[in-house]
């Protein structure tokens, strides 16, 4: 077992340099089926747990990327409890779960960040993840890997035209050629795809992906993300926050109400 878990390590060594769709795209493709395997012993386990404590499922799960870990960890639980009793959730049954550990680029240990990308993979895997708040360098990759909902399929023009400023864009015209992209993390590279998100008149097929968190929503307020001012500019402009939906999220309208929560 020892000989394989260095065997990991080794093979993560040759690809933390690698972009993070590479990254992404090899945990998907080395580690899918280890994941589903693991997704069903899980299940079995749980299945025998539950007759011995009580166990809750989600009725929401919300992920949080490069969060500033302190202050989120203590502000969850109160957000957690928010979000229950908006949605009506039977406590004695489900919880809103909340998980801002996950820390990816930006200089993360590549331990860490090996992890936090083995989680990552379970949780899109399992379709756990309902909603999804990160810094604009791993946002926009969950936008390029097509996980993340366009929000012309939640919203109406009306609405979205309400939330003009601060939508987040993505170029579709891009989606083929990050995968020739050595490594989004060097400045060279980054120099080739230099995007303003805010702005769609800048791109060739904009892509309403996302919504920025501004420094007076509930979430921006609580500077749960203040680290990201330490953080490198990406694709040319200061990292910001920003919050979406997966595609394969299986609480939508509670996902969406958790979205407007975040941002009143």
């Amino acid at each position: 077992m020892s000989i394989l878990r260095e065997e990991e390590k080794a093979r993560w060594k040759e690809i933390k340099d690698k972009p993070f769709r590479y990254k992404f795209d090899y945990f998907m493709d080395y580690y899918k089926w280890h994941v589903i395997g693991a997704i069903v012993a899980i299940l079995v386990i749980v299945a025998v747990i539950r007759t011995i404590v009580s166990y809750r499922d989600y009725a929401l799960c919300v992920i949080m990327v490069n969060t500033e870990a302190i202050t989120t960890d203590e502000l969850a639980i109160d957000w957690a409890s928010d979000l229950e009793e908006l949605l009506n959730v039977d406590t004695g049954k489900e919880q809103v779960y909340i998980d801002s550990s996950i820390m990816i680029g930006n200089g993360t240990n590549p331990n860490i960040e090996y992890a936090a990308m083995q989680k990552l993979t379970a949780y899109l895997t399992s379709a756990t993840i309902d909603v999804f708040i990160a810094d604009s360098y791993v946002f926009e990759q969950y936008c390029q890997n097509r996980n993340l909902y366009d929000l012309r399929d939640i919203f109406t023009e009306e609405e979205l035209e309400s939330m003009s400023d601060i939508i987040y864009y993505t170029d579709a015209a891009t989606y083929s050629d990050y995968d020739d992209v050595t490594n989004l993390d060097v400045a060279a590279d980054q120099a080739k795809y230099v995007i303003d998100h805010h702005d769609p008149a800048s791109m060739k097929d904009p892509v309403p992906m996302g919504l920025f968190v501004t420094d007076t929503s509930r979430l921006g307020s609580t500077e749960a993300y203040s680290t990201l001012e330490n953080f490198e500019d990406y694709q040319g402009y200061p990292s910001e926050a920003i919050i979406g939906i997966t595609r394969n999220t299986t609480h939508f309208d509670s996902a969406v109400a958790a979205m407007k929560y975040f941002l009143q």
